[in-house]
């Protein structure tokens, strides 16, 4: 226990490894946090699946970079409503309506605005009608669109129910139904001359939030002010019910990382890339590690023709070029399901021989000492020998390389992902890298798309470097006088 407590002392007493330690500690927190919040097929039913992201705005920045512009940029908005506001009904005819008012007071016009249906149960034959309806601050009441849900087949038994796997959704700002109405009642209010023509070129958010800035004109200017949506359900024979009614109102910003162009949420995936990353360094370095120590250890204990093979092989290996290879195998392999697997496997077989002759004159240095000779000739086999003597004396050195190693490994794995060979389903920073550099993203300004991936992985090689630079001095075996 001395021993222990001594050694603590002595890590703890250099700055490199305090440093090291302590986002060591972050790294490790937040991979925990992620393992227990997110789901274990987060990579292939989440984030690979554009339909999820469907309701988020594309390549938006981070909602902090507007405090850099100094104007009031749209921030996105989901309001959920899970009961209706109002309920007016009868026998036969019952009008849910869901009402929100969103005070508009931004400097910018809004990317979209989506209505989705979630989960509509109905008993009649004649299914639900849905109607969608804005006020807004200039007094302009419209009936943006109307649509009737799909009816119950001849083969149905009531209950019917739509929208129970996936929501209706309509997206107003390219509905031409809604545009059009906008533009009749534009041009009836304002006196304007707006056709559905020039709507691509005004662009559809500003009939939403704006209004033509001079009577005749097409120039618009924002609008703020309280303007209200209303989605009404009219469902007949009575009986029924809506799940959910969400209004989404599409920022300029979002989150605290941005978007991505099919408006996946960077922060989610820079979070998973913390225990991605972590295991395939882990998991790499642990078995370059033993493999590399167990065959030093029979090569320069053993010797003889054991020791030929071993040493051959290792020159043989350690002379192949690895990224080239990793290349070629994941190429190769591409279809396999779970590739940073192969990728591990990979930086395995082609690792090893740098640790193994390193062993090798560190285990005949300790071969020859005294206490090696004694154990022989008290009868204690080889085995027991690697087992008691030569390991335990190898230990502090194999558990400094393996810590070098896992930054080595998390860098081959971005690598890989940055040329386009990383596993697809698995968001991990160098994928998302790929991704961005893939889009254009450094050229087209959407910094946060490239920056903070390249950061994190930055930050995660000098952790390790930091520990390691820490470590070397103590379990070194030719400066373990010092401990």
């Amino acid at each position: 226990m001395s021993f222990v407590r001594e050694f603590i002392k002595k890590v703890w007493e250099s700055w490199s490894t305090r440093i090291g330690i302590i986002f060591l500690a972050i790294l490790i927190i937040l991979s925990i946090l992620v393992v227990l919040t997110y789901p274990i097929d987060f990579g292939r039913r989440i984030w690979s699946n554009p339909s999820y992201w469907a309701d988020n705005p594309r390549l938006a920045p981070p909602i902090w970079a507007s405090f850099f512009t100094g104007a009031k940029i749209p921030t996105h908005t989901v309001l959920k409503l899970n009961q209706p506001t109002d309920i007016l009904g009868g026998e036969n005819l019952t009008l849910m309506e869901y009402s929100v008012e969103i005070n508009y007071g931004y400097d910018d016009y809004p990317s979209f605005l989506h209505v989705l249906i979630k989960n509509v149960t109905f008993y009649s034959t004649k299914p639900p009608r849905i109607e969608v309806w804005v006020s807004r601050p200039d007094n302009l009441i419209v009936r943006l669109t109307s649509f009737t849900i799909r009816g119950p087949s001849p083969i149905e038994e009531p209950p019917y129910r739509r929208y129970v796997e996936s929501p209706y959704r309509i997206i107003l700002t390219e509905d031409s139904t809604s545009i059009l109405n906008l533009i009749y009642s534009l041009n009836e209010k304002y006196s304007s001359n707006i056709t559905l023509d020039e709507v691509f070129t005004i662009g559809s958010e500003k009939l939403f939030f704006g209004y033509p800035s001079k009577l005749g004109e097409r120039g618009f200017s924002i609008l703020k002010g309280p303007y209200r949506l209303h989605a009404k359900v009219y469902i007949y024979g009575g009986l029924g019910s809506v799940g959910e009614v969400d209004f989404i109102l599409g920022g300029k910003t979002y989150g605290l990382l941005g978007t991505d162009i099919i408006g996946r949420d960077l922060m989610m995936g820079l979070l998973y890339g913390f225990p991605a990353s972590l295991m395939i360094g882990f998991l790499s370095s642990t078995l370059i590690t033993s493999i590399g120590t167990l065959l030093g250890v029979l090569s320069g204990y053993i010797g003889g023709r054991i020791d030929t093979v071993i040493q051959r092989s290792s020159d043989l290996v350690l002379n192949m070029p690895l990224l080239p290879i990793l290349i070629f195998f994941t190429f190769i392999f591409r279809e396999f399901s779970m590739r940073f697997l192969l990728i591990i496997l990979v930086l395995t077989a082609f690792s090893w021989p740098g640790l193994t002759i390193i062993i090798r004159p560190m285990v005949m240095q300790i071969k020859s000492s005294q206490f090696i000779e004694a154990a022989i000739s008290c009868g204690a086999s080889r085995r027991w020998v690697m087992r008691k003597h030569i390991l335990p004396n190898l230990a502090p050195f194999a558990i400094a390389q393996s810590i070098f190693l896992i930054p080595s490994a998390i860098l081959a794995e971005a690598a890989l992902s940055f040329l386009g060979l990383g596993d697809p389903t698995l968001p991990t920073w160098g994928q998302i890298l790929e991704q961005g550099f893939k889009s254009g993203a450094i050229y087209l300004g959407y910094w946060w798309w490239v920056i903070p991936p390249g950061i994190l992985i930055v930050f995660t090689a000098i952790t390790f470097l930091l520990i390691t630079i820490g470590l070397e001095p103590i379990l070194n075996p030719k400066l373990k006088s010092v401990i």
